[in-house]
C-alpha cells in the first residue's frame, strides 16, 4: 500500500512539478519506460478476489427508509463478519478486519481467494436471511420490508492507493452488477476457473476434502469451518452434501463486450441448509434451507 504524498514524492524524481507556459517536453520512449517503471513500482498490483454487494432498487424506497437501509446493510455485514470470524477460524482468523469499499447502495470486499469471498457470501445471506424473516432486529425488519441484495465475485488485479482499493477487479465487478436485472449470484471467468483449476469446479465445494482445501490454500492446521466436519465412523473430514451444502447449480450466461472488454459470466445458485440456534435460549434452534442466486439466465 502507498499514500499519496509517497507517490507524488517518487513522480517528481523523474517529472517536473511546473513548467513554463511555452516549454514543449516531448515523450520520449525513455520517458515512457520511466513512467511505465514508475507505475509498476507504486501501484503494485495482487492477484484478489472482489465480493460486489448491492441493494436492489435502492432509490425506490422513501427517504425515512432510504435513510435506515445503508445501516441496515452495515449491521447485517458486520453480523456476518463476527460469524466467520466464530465458525469459519481458518479462513477467518481473530484479527480478520473488512477492506470495505462503500458504494452508498452496496459495496466491494477484498478477500484473499475466490474461495474466502464465496464463504463469506454465503454467511452474508444467511444473515440477510435472518433480518428478512424477522429473527435479526425484528421490529426494524418490519418496517423496512424485504431486503433484496444482489452479488457478484470477480478474481483479478487490484492495488491499494491512498487508503483505497482500485484496479480491474473491482471494475469488472461493478460491470457484473450494472447487467444484472434479476437479482442473481454473478461470478466472472477467474472465479469459475479457479474452482475448475483447484477444486474440479463450483459444482464439487459440496463434496471438498479437507486436504483439498489444505493443499490448495498451503495450510498446515487444522481446518474449522461452518462447511467441514468430522465423519466420527471414518475420521474423514469433507463437506457435507446432506448437512450443508445441497444443490450448486451453475450456467454459463453471456460474453458481453463492455467498453472493448470481453466479460464471460457465469450464473450460480447455491442451496445450502442453516441452523440457527436462540440467541436467548440456546435449546432453541430452527432449521431452514435457503437459495443464494437464481436459476434464472435470461438477460
Amino acid at each position: 500500500m502507498i499514500e499519496k504524498i509517497k507517490v507524488l514524492e517518487n513522480l517528481k524524481k523523474i517529472d517536473d512539478e511546473f513548467t513554463d507556459y511555452m516549454d514543449n517536453y516531448d515523450i520520449t520512449i525513455e520517458n515512457t519506460e520511466k513512467l511505465k517503471i514508475f507505475s509498476q513500482d507504486n501501484f503494485k498490483q495482487e492477484k484478489k478476489a472482489v465480493l460486489g454487494l448491492d441493494i436492489y432498487k435502492y432509490s425506490s424506497y422513501d427517504t425515512e427508509r432510504q435513510n435506515l437501509i445503508p445501516f441496515v446493510f452495515d449491521i447485517i455485514k458486520d453480523e456476518a463478519t463476527r460469524l466467520v470470524k466464530s465458525v469459519e477460524k481458518t479462513f477467518f482468523p481473530f484479527e480478520y478486519k473488512n477492506n470495505f469499499i462503500s458504494t452508498g447502495d452496496g459495496g466491494f470486499m477484498i478477500f484473499e481467494t475466490p474461495l474466502h469471498a464465496l464463504i463469506f457470501n454465503l454467511h452474508f445471506y444467511s444473515t440477510l436471511q435472518l433480518f428478512n424473516t424477522g429473527h435479526f432486529f425484528p421490529k426494524l425488519s418490519q418496517y423496512i420490508g424485504e431486503l433484496i441484495i444482489r452479488s457478484a465475485i470477480t478474481y483479478d488485479n487490484i492495488y491499494y492507493y491512498d487508503r483505497n482499493y482500485y484496479g480491474k477487479a473491482i471494475i469488472t465487478n461493478a460491470r457484473i452488477l450494472s447487467k444484472d436485472k434479476l437479482n442473481r449470484f454473478l461470478v466472472d471467468k477467474n472465479f469459475h476457473d479457479y474452482f475448475i483449476r483447484h477444486f474440479n469446479g463450483i459444482e464439487t465445494l459440496s463434496i471438498l476434502t479437507i486436504d483439498n482445501v489444505k493443499k490448495v490454500l498451503k495450510l498446515n492446521e487444522n481446518i474449522i469451518s461452518w462447511f467441514i466436519y468430522k465423519d466420527e465412523n471414518t475420521q474423514k473430514s469433507h463437506f457435507s452434501i446432506d448437512d450443508r451444502i445441497r444443490n450448486i447449480h451453475v450456467q454459463k450466461i453471456e460474453d458481453l463486450f463492455e467498453k472493448e472488454a470481453q466479460l464471460i459470466i457465469y450464473n450460480i445458485e447455491i442451496q445450502i441448509l442453516v441452523e440457527i440456534i436462540g440467541f436467548k435460549d440456546p435449546n432453541k434452534k430452527t432449521v431452514y434451507i435457503m437459495s443464494i442466486g437464481n436459476t434464472n439466465a435470461i438477460r
